[in-house]
């Protein structure tokens, strides 16, 4: 971006400010609140919890993006846009949901977070019950219904034994008479409305104890994976166990071993005993296997005993969420690993077009910051599981936005002359794409408009010949070109000139060299020619006994003889300068006659 993009844009925003203070102030109302019914919330472990929020906003442009957000942990959710009411739901409330959280928005005119000045505290408790013994009675024993909520209300109780509903039993507390063996159990006990978060149970009297203990009321599972519930039981010493099985509290409506359901095959493993261990494997999850599971079992002395409530699986997968969802170079970029339940110690690893992230932006729990984002971070980013590198999740699109740049104009056809087509092209790269290009022609201090559009054509004429530029735009801003040159007529009419007359030149020079080298080669040819023919002769000569050396008519002789086949050129109608140039070629004959008369005049 140039020096001009760079001060229009503080100047659209500063701008844009002050137009919405003046709005307000002309009479137009404008504004924005958050709003919490409650300041803290408790909920129990396991179930639902609702946080009330509401939101209302006016002359700030049109709602883009909500979200919740907890304090401590930067943790976001997604949030259901149903203005204005902003309430949360959280289900499957586990203690590590415990915080204080936040609602905010944005709006078009309004781009930086709008939030309440203070959160919703959620604190989140477990049922239990405490077993006191009465000591102005004998053999009483009072078993109370106990939260660590402060509620405001009293709600009714629900209480259980050896797993099984006491009809007529709904206060905190109950007096229980440990001498009547129809008293003697496993007692536990839920708040009416929220009978699936069952308290753990207590055995009165202690020593005729039955009871499942779980280590986790609800785990977080990635799909596809596998996962262990830990789990031992107990049982008066007096009894033998018969049966001991899981089963899932939503399948049926009797407790069925998971093992022999058809869904589950090749998905269950009971690593458990007749003793004391009860420890159940789910492998490869699916989303149908989402729901709640309790251990069950039987003694030979006909009592049985469901472990209720039992242990909640949500299957969850990673899903990768971007913030602000609108992103343009130089923004600050979240990305968040995001999930339908809170996963047990993990730590995420984070892709980038598959390959792991490994450069100077830092991640933080279950996010990849970008600051500042640049259009080289632009890619596909998934999110994955340290252990479980091969459940990653499905890989999100980052786009980042920014206004053109590397605009360059280039010109054809490559050879222009008076008269001819000019054709001008502007080139960007701009996310995204330019919407508009602007071409000018500069004329002394000032610059013309001559055309719009990717391309602009005219015919070479002293009217349209000069400097030219382009100016690309999108939604981002805009950037100029460099200047680019089309000739004057005149030039371009010397150019062709200069160039005919240079082909001109290079074809004479071609057929030159063609014409000396051929009579180069011609020359080398003859003369290599005549070279051959005299070395014969002589070795003829030099070896031929019947010229004896002491004879010299006979050498007379054979020169005459060579010299008649060139006597034709002796015609009287031919001139003296004919007859040199005729006689020209013979002179290598002669040269031959001389050189055998020296080598038979040898002593």
């Amino acid at each position: 971006m140039d020096a001009r993009g760079l001060m229009v844009m503080p100047l659209q925003a500063s701008m844009l400010l002050v137009g919405i203070f003046f709005l307000c102030l002309t009479g137009v109302q404008c504004g924005y609140h958050v709003t919490y019914s409650r300041s803290s919330v408790c909920g129990f472990n396991g179930a639902l919890v609702v946080l009330p929020c509401r939101f209302e906003y006016y002359g700030i442009g049109f709602y883009l993006r909500g979200e919740w957000y907890e304090e401590r942990s930067g943790s976001v959710r997604k949030y259901s846009n149903k203005y204005p009411d902003c309430s949360l739901n959280i289900d499957t409330l586990s203690h590590a949901h415990s915080g204080v959280y936040h609602f905010r928005f944005y709006t078009s005119l309004h781009k930086s977070w709008i939030t309440g000045t203070s959160g919703v505290t959620l604190s989140v408790t477990d049922l239990q019950v405490k077993g006191d013994i009465v000591t102005w009675k004998q053999n009483q024993i009072k078993v109370t219904c106990s939260t660590t909520c402060r509620s405001s209300y009293h709600p009714q109780y629900v209480w259980y034994k050896n797993g099984q509903l006491l009809q007529d039993k709904t206060t905190s507390s109950i007096l229980l008479d440990s001498s009547r063996p129809s008293e003697v159990g496993s007692y536990s006990c839920a708040v009416r409305d929220h009978e699936a978060q069952r308290s753990p149970a207590v055995c009165v009297p202690k020593k005729q104890c039955w009871g499942v203990t779980y280590s986790s009321t609800g785990i977080c599972v990635l799909l596809n994976s596998s996962v262990d519930i830990p789990c031992t039981y107990k049982y008066p010493q007096d009894h033998g166990i018969k049966t001991a099985f899981w089963f899932n509290k939503q399948s049926h409506l009797q407790p069925e071993d998971v093992r022999l359901a058809e869904e589950y095959k090749n998905h269950v493993e009971y690593f458990g005993n007749k003793e004391n261990n009860c420890i159940l494997r789910l492998k490869d999850i699916r989303e149908s296997h989402s729901g709640e599971y309790a251990f069950r079992f039987t003694t030979e002395q006909g009592e049985g005993y469901s472990a209720l409530p039992g242990v909640t699986i949500t299957v969850t997968n990673l899903q990768v969420l971007i913030t602000p969802e609108s992103v343009k170079e130089g923004d600050r970029v979240s990305l968040t690993c995001d999930t339908t339940c809170i996963l047990t110690n993990p730590t995420f690893i984070w892709y980038k077009n598959g390959q792991p992230v490994t450069y100077k932006h830092t991640t933080r729990d279950n996010k990849l910051h970008l600051d500042p984002v640049s259009s080289e971070d632009a890619g596909n980013y998934s999110c994955a599981v340290k252990g479980h590198e091969s459940l990653s999740s499905t890989a999100v699109f980052l786009n980042i936005r920014y206004s053109p740049r590397n605009v360059s104009v280039s010109i054809s056809p490559g050879g222009i002359k008076a008269g001819s087509p000019v054709i001008l092209t502007c080139s960007s790269d701009a996310n995204p794409p330019v919407h508009n290009y602007t071409w000018y022609m500069k004329s002394g201090a000032e610059s013309l408009v001559r055309g719009t559009g990717e391309s602009i054509s005219f015919n070479l004429t002293s009217d349209t010949s000069g400097l030219y530029y382009c100016e690309a735009h999108n939604e981002e801003g805009s950037q100029i070109s460099t200047d680019a040159a089309v000739p004057t007529e005149e030039c371009a009419t010397s150019m062709a000139t200069k160039s005919g007359m240079m082909i001109t030149k290079v074809i004479l020079i071609s057929i030159l060299v063609v014409a000396t080298v051929s009579i180069s080669i011609y020359k080398v040819t003859r003369t290599n020619r005549t070279t051959r023919t005299m070395r014969q002769g002589v070795d003829s000569d030099a070896h031929d006994d019947s010229y004896p050396r002491s004879t010299p008519p006979d050498t007379l002789q054979n020169v005459r003889s060579v010299s008649d086949t060139y006597m034709p050129l002796q015609r009287r109608t031919q001139s003296s300068y004919e007859t040199l140039q005729r006689r020209e070629p013979p002179s290598a004959e002669m040269e031959l006659k001389d050189l055998r008369m020296k080598l038979h005049h040898k002593p």
